[in-house]
């Protein structure tokens, strides 16, 4: 007798989305965190886009009691979900994790203006893998030796960096990986800005129910 075994959970799922990120229009292709996702969801909150507080949270193990009195006095005024308070007075937990990763961003580039795309995408270098997308096939040498020089990724299609074998995509470089990620408060809040223009797409007509307004406020202990 053969039992069939239960599916295994799914714990994350691929998207793409259209934001600004460090000034520049581009196409994130992101893995959602379904778990931390549907926990933001259950405590009625969204992205937090806070560099203060995300910075400050850096500092702090998730999911690992730590004594910190001056820490468990600032989460006094954080939204729930955040930070959890220890009832003696002097050890918080932190909640609040990424809601998502950053695969790739794709930086598209109108003729002519391959080369300051491939500048766009470089402000990315230790974030995640970059790409950029050209209108026309035939790319300048002078675009292709600095594209190769930093490790950006050249093609045509707008879906360049995910699923690049598709029909109507052609990879003229492959886009290097980051040899160093950075893992910072700026890096985390270039993912809850990428988790709240997924959040909105969700809001449109056809979408899933998606958490209240974005998190932004903060104490003004964060900023001292």
């Amino acid at each position: 007798m053969h039992l069939a075994s239960s599916p295994a959970p799914v714990t994350s799922m691929r998207s793409s989305v259209d934001v600004t990120l460090l000034g520049v229009r581009v196409t994130a292709h992101v893995v959602i965190d379904l778990a931390e996702h549907r926990r933001r969801e259950e405590a009625g909150m969204a992205a937090v886009i806070d560099p203060a507080l995300l910075d400050r949270l850096m500092d702090v193990p998730a999911r690992i009691p730590v004594i910190d009195p001056v820490l468990w006095a600032e989460a006094a005024d954080q939204p729930p979900g955040i930070l959890e308070r220890g009832e003696d007075g002097t050890s918080v937990t932190r909640c609040l994790e990424s809601p998502l990763f950053i695969a790739d961003v794709v930086v598209q580039a109108a003729s002519g203006r391959e080369l300051r795309a491939v500048q766009d995408a470089s402000l990315f270098a230790g974030f995640t893998r970059r790409w950029v997308a050209a209108a026309r096939s035939r790319v300048p040498d002078a675009v292709m030796l600095e594209a190769k020089l930093c490790g950006v990724g050249v093609g045509v299609g707008v879906g360049v960096g995910v699923g690049v074998g598709d029909p109507g995509h052609r990879v003229l470089l492959a886009a290097e990986k980051p040899v160093a990620l950075t893992r910072d408060g700026w890096s985390w809040l270039l993912e809850e800005k990428a988790y709240r223009r997924w959040l909105n797409g969700q809001r449109r007509p056809g979408g899933t129910a998606s958490p209240g307004p974005p998190t932004a406020g903060a104490s003004a202990a964060w900023a001292s």
